[in-house]
């Protein structure tokens, strides 16, 4: 009977070891995951610092394109000229009116048409557009707007074209003015997106001067 009893205090201290032995396992096994998980986020990039780059990155690229402002005159005597154009004045002149074979080109009352003539070489590779809709220009304090003439003052023909790579194109630009204008500026910002340039150009009436025919 002793040893019966004996027998089964050794079995149950058995099982009790066995079952104290697994929880200490699965314990030690749950914190090591749990430490393992631990470590992997504490070394991931976390996504606002990814964006924080992307976002840099990004604002290098627009500076790297965006194009340094540049500022250039021209005048009678005074021409602009780089690698990619050429642009010289060839002369200024007033006109009361303008007849032709299509009919007389005449201007609202009290006004005169100031024709400006320009040379442009194209010496870039590829085609250049004059746009209408990037020039500005002021008689005085009055903001004007390029106008449109049906006839060819001194035959030459609307400076807005495109204008092919290695071609001289030669043409004007129109406005109403006051008959009694005293300053007269004009400002090309056409080429202000593509490599920052600005171009300029302030006359006078001692500024006019009828340019060669064409």
């Amino acid at each position: 009977m002793k040893t019966r009893t004996k027998l089964i205090t050794m079995t149950f201290m058995a099982l009790c070891l066995l079952v104290g032995c697994g929880k200490m396992q699965s314990e030690n096994a749950t914190d090591s995951s749990t430490s393992n998980i631990t470590s992997e986020k504490v070394g991931s990039p976390t996504n606002d610092v990814i964006d924080s780059n992307e976002s840099f990155l990004n604002q290098d690229e627009e500076a790297d394109q965006t194009p340094v402002p540049k500022k250039a005159s021209i005048s009678l005597k005074e021409k602009f000229s780089d690698s990619g154009r050429s642009i010289s004045v060839l002369g200024l002149k007033e006109y009361s009116k303008l007849k032709g074979d299509f009919g007389t080109d005449i201007p609202g009352k009290g006004n005169i048409f100031l024709v400006l003539f320009l040379e442009i070489e194209n010496s870039g590779k590829e085609k250049m557009y004059i746009n209408p809709y990037e020039v500005q220009a002021k008689a005085g304090d009055e903001e004007l707007e390029n106008t449109v003439l049906i006839n060819q003052p001194e035959g030459y023909s609307t400076i807005f074209t495109n204008i092919e790579p290695n071609i001289i194109q030669k043409g004007y630009v129109v406005w109403e003015v006051p008959k009694k204008w005293k300053k007269f500026e004009f400002v090309y910002t056409g080429w202000e997106g593509s490599d920052g340039l600005t171009l300029n150009a302030v006359f006078t009436p001692k500024d006019l001067k009828t340019p060669q025919k064409v």
